[in-house]
């Protein structure tokens, strides 16, 4: 049989493995820049038709934290919890009043009140839920982004 060595050559393989070395450098601040403008994505969303609106207190305050390589998009609503999760039945007794009263309505509740808890309102879970599509594409355009740089690394 003859002679069946097979060769195989990779045009600039020096550069595409210079330009694999340089893939962090590369791709770093191309995904720290995807993170900070999923921001404004998660902003539009947090919006009346999925955050629960009563006083507009909870849909207005965010808060948004920026680390390298990630990020927190909060309610700043100290009450936010309690909407998220619910609560469970609970005991309400007058404190700085002697009765329990809606000053709206001027009904009165007594000095205790058995509160049987509130369902939950999981309006995080619908601002990630219509947010999803729009990062997904975000992440997307910086994964090409980066793809693109590292090949015209190699091929110039």
């Amino acid at each position: 049989m003859a002679d069946t060595t097979f060769k195989v050559s990779i045009p600039n393989l020096p550069k595409l493995q210079e330009a694999l070395a340089n893939y962090p450098s590369i791709a770093a601040p191309i995904v720290q820049r995807a993170i900070l403008a999923t921001q404004a994505i998660l902003a539009k969303f947090t919006n009346a038709s999925t955050v629960p609106i009563l006083t507009g207190y909870l849909v207005q305050n965010w808060g948004f934290d920026v680390g390298t390589f990630q990020a927190r998009w909060y309610p700043k609503a100290e009450y936010a919890p309690y909407v998220e999760f619910g609560t469970a039945p609970h005991i309400i007794t007058a404190k700085n009043a002697r009765v329990l009263a809606n000053s709206k309505t001027g009904e009165i509740f007594g000095t205790v009140v058995h509160h049987p808890g509130t369902k939950a309102n999981p309006f995080m879970e619908r601002i990630v839920a219509a947010s999803e599509p729009s990062i997904t594409e975000l992440f997307v355009t910086a994964l090409d982004n980066i793809n693109a740089q590292i090949a015209s690394q190699a091929n110039g």
